[in-house]
């Protein structure tokens, strides 16, 4: 008995040992780190409901990667119905996003063109700029994606779910959808702004559009178990 005693005492320092290396592995120098996504191996689900239209959902499947480059967050976008719509690649130490990724007219996962790649401000006084280019749904046509996102105040009191309260920072988003006809080389574009919330230890918990018809909130985080159902009712 006092051998296997001694067997699980080393295994366990061991593991807590691995567990400390890996909390020293993982660093990042951005600043709002901590009101990002955590990182975490095993997916978790926001569940996310337009609460100008109760019938309507959004689900972000977020999950941590690690590669000869380091630490990533995916975040996977899905429509109410459980297709995917696209998703980032996020750089963990400068949350720069790093790929791209959109669903395409014949319902295909395809690899958007990064022009920026700053989509998390650094500081309260930076504006940062995405922007990527990805086909449209017409044959003829090229979509560049932008969006610029400043902090409009932070430090706030927020309650997740209407359960924890934790710290926030608002941030003011303003996006530009331009369609390009690569033929005609005419460009249609479409501005529209919002705000996006992030709460410290979940990342996005609320967004909007300035008018507020269109108004999603952070109502329950799901397991992969719990997501698999989900897609399988």
């Amino acid at each position: 008995m006092k051998i296997i005693g001694f067997v699980l005492f080393v295994l366990l320092i061991a593991s807590c040992g691995e567990s400390s290396k890996k909390k020293q592995e993982l660093k990042s120098v951005h600043p709002y780190i901590n009101y990002f996504y955590p990182y975490d191996s095993v997916p978790r689900i926001y569940c996310y409901r337009n609460i100008a239209n109760g019938l309507d959902e959004e689900f972000h499947r977020i999950y941590g990667i690690k590669d000869s480059k380091g630490h990533h967050i995916v975040v996977e976008k899905y429509a109410s119905t459980g297709r995917i719509i696209e998703a980032f690649n996020y750089n963990y130490d400068s949350l720069n996003v790093i790929d791209h990724m959109v669903v395409n007219r014949n319902n295909l996962k395809t690899q958007a063109v990064l022009v920026k790649t700053k989509l998390f401000p650094f500081s309260d006084t930076e504006q940062t700029w995405f922007a990527s280019k990805y086909a449209g749904h017409l044959d003829s046509t090229l979509i560049l994606d932008e969006l610029k996102r400043k902090v409009q105040k932070k430090n706030v009191d927020y309650l997740v779910m209407d359960e924890e309260k934790r710290k926030a920072i608002y941030f003011s988003d303003f996006r530009r959808l331009t369609m390009i006809n690569i033929f005609s080389k005419k460009e249609t574009s479409l501005n529209t702004e919002g705000f996006s919330i992030f709460a410290e230890g979940f990342g996005l918990v609320e967004f909007y559009s300035k008018n507020k018809i269109a108004h999603y909130k952070l109502e329950k985080v799901l397991t992969q178990k719990e997501w698999k159902e989900f897609l399988h009712r």
